[in-house]
Formats: C-alpha cells, sequence, structure tokens
C-alpha cells in the first residue's frame, strides 16, 4: 500500500477520533474503564505521539508538535491527571495540525535519514513508507481501544 493510501486511512482515524471527542462528556473521555490502562483522550493524544516518534524520530527531523507532549503520552505511559476541555480542544487540534504537517513534510522531501527500528512486535520499520504504514495500523489498533472504552463509559 502507498504511502497517500496509508495516509488517507490515517486522516479518516483522526476524523473518528476528533468525532468521538465530541460526543462525549469529559467524564467519559477522562474514564478509565475496568480493565483498561488509559482513558479516550490519552489514546488520542498517544497515536499523534507515536506517529511522532515513528517519523520524526526516526528521521532525526524535529518533532511538529511540543517534545514534552510526544513523551508525555509514549508508550508505557498513563494519563498523569484528570484533563480539562482546554486539553480536549488542544487534542482534536493536535489530530489535524499533525497530520497536515506531515503530509507537509513529506512532500517536501524532509525525511532523507532513516534509522531502522523493530517494534515490540518485530514489525522491521526501514524507511518512511514501512513507518507510515505501521503507523496506520497502530493507531487502527488505538480506535479498537478507544471503541472499547466507549462502550462502558
Amino acid at each position: 500500500m502507498s504511502i497517500k493510501a496509508n495516509l488517507a486511512i490515517t486522516l479518516q482515524n483522526r476524523k473518528v477520533c476528533k468525532k468521538i471527542i465530541d460526543s462525549l462528556s469529559m467524564d467519559q473521555l477522562n474514564a478509565i474503564p475496568s480493565g483498561f490502562n488509559n482513558n479516550i483522550l490519552w489514546n488520542c493524544a498517544h497515536i499523534v505521539s507515536v506517529q511522532q516518534m515513528l517519523t520524526y524520530g526516526l528521521t532525526d527531523q524535529p518533532f511538529a508538535i511540543n517534545k514534552e507532549d510526544v513523551f508525555r503520552f509514549s508508550p508505557g505511559t498513563k494519563p498523569e491527571s484528570v484533563y480539562d476541555s482546554d486539553f480536549s480542544d488542544y487534542v482534536k487540534t493536535l489530530l489535524y495540525t499533525s497530520f497536515e504537517q506531515l503530509t507537509h513534510d513529506i512532500n517536501e522531501g524532509k525525511f532523507i535519514t532513516f534509522r531502522p527500528f523493530i517494534t515490540a512486535l518485530k514489525f522491521e520499520i526501514n524507511d518512511l513508507e514501512s513507518a507510515i504504514a505501521f503507523n496506520q495500523y497502530h493507531e487502527a489498533l488505538h480506535m479498537g481501544h478507544i471503541l472499547n472504552i466507549r462502550k462502558f463509559v
């Protein structure tokens, strides 16, 4: 599958994330049901964080979003506190601005060098195309988590 096709799927996933955020109360967005480690807002911020690590991080480009946010929502983290509506709005903005910047930077040819990486699932990422493909897969996994959490809130 081409980068363009994977990016189209990613954009659709992010539209659904925004729609879900818009449809739920702050209590629902912050809820961590029994058996889950994170909430809906964390998952939405996490997909942006991982996309930044897989693309900008593995190409030694500066992150397109706040570096602290990349690390705050990286794999293995959990919500640090109850999020407010300002944070919810911020995440909704990040879903789109990070995608738009990535698309722009791909079109500008900014991703020249690439550090190979093997994920925890043993998926080999050797270039931008495989990073975008894995990112699309990763975002789909987290959409599954979001949809499951939504059933319990």
